[in-house]
């Protein structure tokens, strides 16, 4: 069966649909399309999980030295899927009033052409998402940054022309650095398979397709964890992410920050913690100080950023920070905790980018969050949508963020335990330092909903309203998705926790 394969094939072929019907149909027919399409693709994903974790389509096999292209739905990759299609379609919604303001703002624009290029956006990121085979993966990346490339220099905001070229070619640079070791890693193997697809049950390839050679081993994984650290990014790699995600159109923002980048966390782990576990295990203090770094430098900038959705974007670093914690604790905990963070951090982060597309449109382009105030009473449902994001990204209840955030730390805390190699006044910093980026989110957060919503109704606010009923009903559906996933969090928190557990100790053997 090619369940899977028929997940990412429609919305492509959708797509095209829409860029054929470009001058016939109507917005709302070019909204539909790309939301029925990327639905199917719910549906299909919902039969797969149904039929049986880990489902996997029937492989195709291309031979030594690409090895088998396939396509699977295990407990891994699940928090991401669900992330990706909850936040794609809703968002495809949602894109169709706020593309209408932004063509009047632009002068014109044409329907099929940006859902031609969401639409392959969205599918690409699942189908990185449900690769089997680096290959695939990289191929599904390198769609997804062409086509969020063409969206941010068409319908981008300010200089947008430059700002998508420095997108592009900071992505690449990290493709280019991933595509290398990659190779290194497939022709030193004879596969670039990292999970193996042959036999009774697939599973994550291990130790059969470790590189012999040290010296080459230790290039690949450098050159793989450089590019995928720019993709994520991690502090330093970052200069890129606010221009990008800050002003692209909002609808694309609302992919880029919650779906895009943090596919390099998923990433990490098929990749690096499958593949070369003993590296991660050796360089993991070193990644962790990164990680910290990072959470710590996003949340201060986010906290002094004046526009919205800049302070969206800084958080975003922040916030990919803690995958990266998780993931470099290389313990169950940590890693569960990084993986579900991905959905944690698409739900909440997509409902504030889509709450400052609301503010641009329903306040005629107001970003300045000092110029904003006493919102709530204007724009209900958008307040409510913020609070729930914030609450979502803060780790706090009710939502599922308050799970993910907990692993994460639950699994520092693991690795500390088990006889951690640091002094006990590194081990408080560790701690404390980690405690101090769980409270930077909160402060942001907190003050921001704060300036925007409540408080006196700032000058002009009379001309402010909620965004029209695609918007808010989009918006909404996104932010109660984390209580939800929250209530029914057992059937993916419970299966992903144990897979973990059974399998990192096997790596580390």
């Amino acid at each position: 069966m090619y369940l899977l394969l028929s997940s990412i094939a429609v919305p492509v072929v959708a797509s095209f649909v829409s860029l054929a019907l470009s001058k016939r149909a109507s917005p709302r027919a070019h909204m539909m399309i790309s939301a029925l399409s990327l639905t199917y693709s719910a549906i299909a994903v919902l039969i797969a999980s149904l039929l049986g974790i880990p489902y996997l389509d029937t492989p195709i096999r291309l031979g030594p030295p690409i090895g088998y292209i396939g396509f699977i739905l295990d407990q891994f990759n699940l928090p991401v899927v669900v992330g990706v299609l909850v936040v794609s379609i809703l968002v495809a919604i949602y894109s169709r009033p706020y593309m209408e303001h932004r063509f009047h703002e632009l002068g014109g624009g044409s329907w099929g052409v940006y859902y031609l290029n969401y639409t392959l956006f969205s599918a690409s990121m699942l189908g990185v998402a449900l690769s089997t085979n680096i290959v695939e993966f990289y191929l599904f990346l390198e769609v997804s940054l062409l086509t969020s490339f063409i969206l941010i220099a068409l319908y981008g905001y300010g200089d947008r022309i430059k700002i998508a070229f420095l997108y592009f070619i900071w992505t690449h640079a990290g493709a280019f650095l991933f595509l290398i070791g990659s190779f290194i890693y497939g022709l030193s193997t004879g596969s670039f398979d990292y999970i193996a697809v042959t036999g009774d049950r697939p599973y994550p390839v291990g130790g059969s397709g470790y590189i012999a050679d040290q010296a080459l081993r230790n290039i690949s994984f450098a050159l793989i964890l450089i590019g995928l650290l720019i993709k994520l990014p991690a502090f330093g790699f970052h200069i890129w992410l606010p221009y990008a995600h800050a002003e692209a159109p909002t609808p694309v923002s609302a992919l880029l920050s919650p779906n895009l980048i943090g596919l390099a966390g998923l990433g990490i782990y098929r990749i690096l913690v499958i593949l070369y576990p003993g590296l991660m295990q050796a360089n993991q203090w070193y990644l962790i100080a990164w990680a910290l770094i990072t959470i710590i430098y996003g949340g201060v900038l986010a906290l002094y950023q004046e526009d919205f959705k800049r302070l969206l974007a800084y958080s975003s670093i922040s916030q990919m920070g803690y995958m990266l914690l998780g993931l470099a604790t290389m313990s169950p905990p940590g890693i569960a905790g990084a993986l579900l963070h991905y959905l944690t951090h698409a739900l909440g982060k997509a409902s504030l980018f889509m709450a400052a597309g609301n503010i641009i449109v329903g306040a005629g382009g107001l970003r300045n969050i000092y110029r904003m105030g006493g919102f709530a009473f204007r724009m209900p449902y958008t307040a409510v949508s913020s609070l729930l994001g914030f609450l979502t990204i803060s780790g706090l209840p009710p939502t599922i963020g308050i799970i993910s955030k907990a692993l994460v730390l639950m699994g520092l805390a693991d690795l500390i335990f088990r006889g951690a190699s640091l002094s006990p006044g590194m081990v408080a910093l560790v701690v404390v330092t980690a405690i101090a980026g769980f409270g930077l989110t909160i402060a942001y957060s907190f003050i921001t909903m704060k300036r925007i919503f409540f408080g006196k109704l700032s000058e002009g606010g009379g001309e402010v309203s909620e965004a029209p009923l695609e918007a808010v009903t989009s918006i909404t559906a996104v932010a109660l998705a984390s209580i939800a996933i929250l209530v029914l969090g057992s059937l993916i928190v419970n299966p992903l926790s144990s897979a973990v557990a059974s399998i990192i100790p096997i790596l580390l053997r």
